[in-house]
């Protein structure tokens, strides 16, 4: 494969010492019938990176995940991950990769030891039993390594799934919604781990729904349709989208959500602790302006974020000005 592609965070064929690219794609699709779920992905993701895949249900991002996986096979396109060939190399790939799915993939009559023990087994580690120890003593899960893994709270049962996807120190893990249904707690310790895998040198791959924690990724893509519209740091992303950000406040604006949203341009508005936070096309910040003046409040623009980026492209999918 030709690695000179547009990727997350730019070319492959990079300056002598980058780092090294563990993950190169070029126009990778998958169909399920005449549905197509993924169409023309090109991306790549290199050592010691977070890459964070953002969009809606049915994007396109589980998808693309699994074939990076070597779970699904595309239909066209070419890359490689971890150095083997993506089409041919499936079964090399799923051995050397972490992926945790959305759903628990945990025997629940097994033990938390027993589980892991199997999982190292599975990847074919020498010694498993000294490989299933040694990550119950690494996530802290001493306490639960005699216990059912059906018997584990949310957070602990996620943990127990990151630590059987990682028992053989992959260099690439692959993560669909790694925090869904966490409380704040659980959340912070999945992503220290997440940060702690990166700085160690492995690449990193999640989907998630939440945008906030998608701007605590080094690089992020932009999915809709099974097509990525954008790709970049969040920052980028943010800043390329076209979209402004506003702040309304100085007076109690918290009822005027729907009269914003009907001001042509304006493509959402929610609260922002005391203020309204309001993104926009530009060309509505005259109106936008008025609005304000007309309440005796303030506006002042706001540094755009990711979450304003989907919003505002959100916006021109369903308008068809994509």
């Amino acid at each position: 494969m030709d690695e000179h592609v547009h990727c997350c965070t730019g070319d492959v064929r990079a300056a002598s010492g980058a780092r090294e690219a563990l993950v190169a794609v070029r126009d990778v699709s998958k169909r399920y019938g005449r549905k197509t779920a993924v169409a023309g992905v090109t991306l790549a993701v290199r050592a010691g990176e977070i890459c964070g895949f953002v969009g809606a249900n049915g994007s396109g991002k589980t998808t693309t995940l699994r074939m990076l996986a070597g779970i699904l096979k595309p239909e066209s396109g070419c890359g490689h991950i971890l150095g083997f060939d993506l089409l041919r190399d499936a079964a090399k790939i799923r051995e050397r990769v972490g992926y945790v799915s959305q759903r628990l993939s945990l025997y629940a009559e097994l033990s938390v030891l027993e589980n892991l023990r199997f999982r190292a087994a599975v990847y074919g580690l020498k010694n498993p039993g000294a490989a299933a120890k040694a990550a119950i003593g690494e996530f802290d899960l001493a306490q639960w390594a005699h216990r059912p893994a059906g018997s584990l709270s949310g957070g602990w049962a996620r943990r127990l799934q990151l630590a059987a996807a990682l028992v053989h120190a992959p260099r690439l893990v692959l993560l669909d919604e790694p925090t869904a249904g966490l409380d704040v707690a659980a959340r912070l310790e999945v992503w220290r781990r997440i940060e702690r895998l990166a700085a160690a040198g492995a690449a990193v791959i999640l989907c998630t729904h939440d945008l906030p924690e998608a701007e605590r990724c080094s690089h992020a893509a932009l999915f809709a349709d099974g097509r990525i519209l954008a790709m970049g740091t969040p920052e980028d992303i943010a800043a390329g989208s076209g979209a402004a950000a506003f702040l309304l406040s100085g007076t109690d604006v918290s009822p005027f959500t729907a009269e914003l949203t009907a001001v042509t341009g304006v493509v959402a508005s929610y609260r922002q602790g005391e203020r309204l936070r309001v993104v926009a096309e530009p060309p509505a910040e005259p109106e936008l302006c008025r609005f304000a003046v007309s309440l005796g409040a303030r506006l002042e623009r706001a540094p755009a974020r990711l979450e304003d980026a989907v919003l505002a492209w959100s916006m021109r999918i369903a308008g068809g000005r994509t």
